[in-house]
């Protein structure tokens, strides 16, 4: 039998070492032949982009990926991304897609914008029921009605619908379809004056603020930035709920002045048994005998 050294097991080691490293090279080398060759440009977010916020240059960069490593929809020209409002927090390094991009529905129309489960209805409004002009395409709002002279007899306020997409103010879109003010020969802005808002609402709705409308008075009431989830609980409110039920310290039956009290009436003459009869006539008192 054979007997190795330690210097011979070590050289026997060695070489062992260095063929497993010789094939593991070759195999890498060979299978790095299967990996995609094919690249495509795609636009990513640079740094972090927050929901509804206007997309720039400095936001995002091209790249290029392996061709399947494309999402659906991914956009590849920074040109279709610049200017463009970014529905949804958009993470650094995220591939910006069509989806994530508000009015990607630009191409079907005004219908592209409207969610599938809602109907746009327009409704008119001024400086006071529409929140003084502050009420923009994107935001949310609830709408009050009240009504005069209600079932119940009395004025009634209600709030008939809560966190209402706001689709368009006047004709413009959340994408800035239009212009919001006019510039002069001057330079000077014009502000235009909303007249008139459309809202995202359910069949149910749509019906319910046609009424609204058509018989009592309704204003909307904006809720705050990125607070559109939730309902709050109110109930009708009517004027006695605000001022309370004060009840007249005088009743308007009660008469201001007493009535003349009635004339005394003298009283019966009464009969003596001394025989007499006593005989009163005004102040006087007289007895009368009697034969």
């Amino acid at each position: 039998m054979l007997r190795l050294s330690n210097k011979g097991l070590w050289m026997i080691a060695i070489v062992l070492s260095l063929l497993t490293t010789g094939l593991v090279y070759s195999y890498l080398k060979k299978t790095s032949g299967n990996l995609p060759a094919n690249t495509v440009a795609v636009v990513v977010a640079k740094v972090d982009i927050g929901a509804k916020t206007r997309i720039t240059a400095d936001m995002v960069q091209v790249t290029k990926v392996p061709a399947p490593y494309l999402q659906p929809g991914g956009v590849q020209d920074v040109k279709e991304v610049i200017g463009m409002l970014s529905k949804e927090p958009i993470l650094a390094g995220e591939q910006i897609t069509a989806r994530r991009l508000l009015g990607e529905g630009k191409s079907a129309g005004f219908t592209g914008l409207i969610p599938p489960d809602k109907r746009a209805i327009t409704m008119g409004v001024n400086e006071v029921t529409g929140v003084a002009g502050f009420v923009k395409a994107g935001d949310y709002v609830d709408v009050v009605v009240t009504f005069e002279k209600s079932m119940a007899g009395d004025n009634v306020s209600q709030l008939a619908l809560q966190n209402v997409l706001v689709l368009a103010a006047n004709r413009e879109t959340e994408g800035g379809a239009i212009e919001a003010t006019n510039t002069t020969s001057k330079d000077k802005k014009e502000v235009i004056k909303t007249a008139s808002v459309t809202l995202a609402v359910t069949p149910d709705e749509a019906a319910k603020l046609t009424l609204s409308e058509d018989k009592g008075k309704v204003r909307l009431v904006l809720r705050p930035f990125m607070q559109n989830a939730g309902v709050s609980t109110a109930g009708p409110i009517t004027p006695q709920d605000i001022v309370g039920i004060h009840n007249s310290p005088i009743s308007p039956q009660e008469p201001t002045e007493k009535a003349p009290s009635p004339p005394t009436t003298p009283p019966p003459a009464t009969v003596k048994q001394s025989g007499g009869i006593q005989m009163i006539r005004g102040t006087k008192t007289e007895v009368v005998s009697v034969n």
